[in-house]
């Protein structure tokens, strides 16, 4: 059922010999050339912002040599493969500070897959004996202990779902659809994980919290440590084969149950269908069933929203990949490719702007966003293995904010909340930050004026 990082790796040989160096997986801007930018802004570390062509990959930033940037790593991936390369420590400490966000790979003409090229690289240095660096060794060790890496009890995974009166969605014996809350929302930001149930409780949606749920995988998939990964893959898979869709608020999780399984899997699919919940909001707008109510608490505060790279650019780097394995005319099928990722790239957005039309927010975008946004800072390993590097990336992507004038940033991934959240109070960007069902959920926006039928829901994900 499972493969080992050096298969993958050599399924991925045609990418990696696709990358010719030229440099453009450096840099990221607004996405229009034209675009009146920020100026020239200082940010909390002395960073000078400013608009155009910008540098936009964390590793390269932070540590400024050849091998951290995008192309260094697929030239130490084509040594391994012709062999003119071993795997070492050395090895290892270039190729694991990185966050994985996907920004060389939406820059890239080539269409590389530079993040399932990392993964791969991690995973099959892992398999060559070279031992993990500490860090993700004791997560490692918690997750096998206890099926999550923050060292929470199973007991107490649904504790916040008890203490909010929801116990009677664990293990709802009636559901067809479930929610798979995820570790960082069942043991840290468990607002997001309330909010998100309540939402679906006002909505009259009869869900299931799994009580077999475990960790998703996602920070196994991410260092390398695949063989931890599939077998909480496996776990997951059994927990929640039987029912018709499964629900989320945790980008990671999302992308690792849409994305990663599939790709792990003899078999190439899961057996129900995923979606998050930001987009099951953004459907009831869509289709009228729901609008906000006015706050004069959130009247005249000026929002912007960040894209989790977990939920915006691999999602819709993923949609590009689908894209050209089908296709049989790429230039016509570019027009498709830019078209769905717009449409992918909406979902939040039409969120954000009903909120803008009924409860009086201003919201405003920061300069990069959507495929060229900046990373948060949190993924790829890197917030449990180099937790100052990770501080640094989400003030500078603070930095944007701060840049925009917001009052609030939100987004819609419970770890890019936390990053972003301590970055915030670390650095002193004086922002709040929100997930963006959780702002739905505390203020109390939701306003329903038809709640959706089982058969609508199921309908959103044909």
């Amino acid at each position: 059922m499972s493969k080992t990082g050096m298969e993958r790796l050599q399924e991925l040989k045609k990418d990696i010999f696709k990358c010719i160096h030229c440099k453009a997986c450096r840099f990221a801007y607004s996405g229009e050339p034209s675009r009146k930018g920020i100026g020239e802004f200082k940010g909390k570390q002395n960073t000078v912002l400013y608009e155009g062509m910008v540098d936009a990959c964390p590793a390269g930033i932070e540590y400024g040599w050849e091998a951290f940037w995008n192309a260094g790593k697929m030239s130490i991936a084509r040594c391994i493969l012709n062999e003119d390369l071993d795997f070492s420590e050395e090895v290892r400490d270039v190729i694991m500070p990185c966050i994985t966000c996907g920004q060389c790979s939406a820059q890239c003409e080539n269409k590389v897959r530079t993040v399932d090229i990392i993964e791969a690289l991690r995973a099959a240095c892992k398999e060559a004996g070279v031992p993990m660096i500490e860090r993700h060794q004791l997560v490692e060790r918690l997750t096998k202990e206890l099926n999550n890496p923050y060292g929470g009890k199973a007991e107490e995974r649904f504790k916040w779902a008890k203490d909010a009166g929801l116990e009677k969605y664990i293990d709802n014996k009636d559901a067809k659809i479930g929610y798979f809350v995820g570790c960082t929302a069942s043991y840290r930001q468990i607002e997001i994980a309330t909010a998100t149930c309540k939402i679906f409780e006002q909505l009259g949606i009869n869900f299931k919290l799994v009580e077999d749920e475990v960790c998703c995988g996602s920070p196994f998939f991410r260092v390398g440590a695949v063989d931890t990964a599939q077998e909480l893959m496996n776990k997951n898979i059994e927990a929640f084969k039987d029912l018709d869709l499964v629900f989320f608020s945790c980008a990671g999780c999302y992308k690792t149950f849409t994305n990663d399984y599939p790709k792990w899997m003899s078999e190439g699919k899961v057996p129900f269908k995923t979606m998050h919940a930001f987009e099951l909001v953004s459907r009831l707008i869509t289709s009228e069933k729901i609008k906000f109510k006015p706050n004069k608490e959130l009247k005249g505060k000026v929002v912007t929203y960040h894209d989790p790279c977990h939920l915006g650019r691999h999602m819709a780097l993923e949609i590009e990949q689908r894209i050209i394995e089908e296709s049989k005319n790429l230039m016509m099928d570019s027009r498709k490719i830019r078209q769905q990722i717009a449409e992918w790239y909406e979902v939040p957005r039409i969120v954000l702007r009903q909120l803008e039309q009924d409860v009086g927010i201003q919201f405003k975008e920061m300069y990069r966003i959507k495929l060229d946004s900046f990373c948060c800072g949190a993924g790829g390993g890197v917030r449990a293995g180099y937790a100052d590097f990770s501080l640094r990336t989400a003030s500078l992507r603070l930095d944007e904010a701060n840049a925009v004038e917001a009052d609030i940033i939100t987004t819609e991934c419970p770890f890019c909340y936390r990053n972003l959240y301590d970055a915030n109070e670390e650095y002193n960007h004086g922002v709040v930050v929100y997930g963006l069902i959780q702002m739905i959920d505390e203020f109390k926006l939701l306003d329903i004026k038809e709640k959706p039928t089982l058969e609508e829901i199921l309908a959103m994900k044909e």
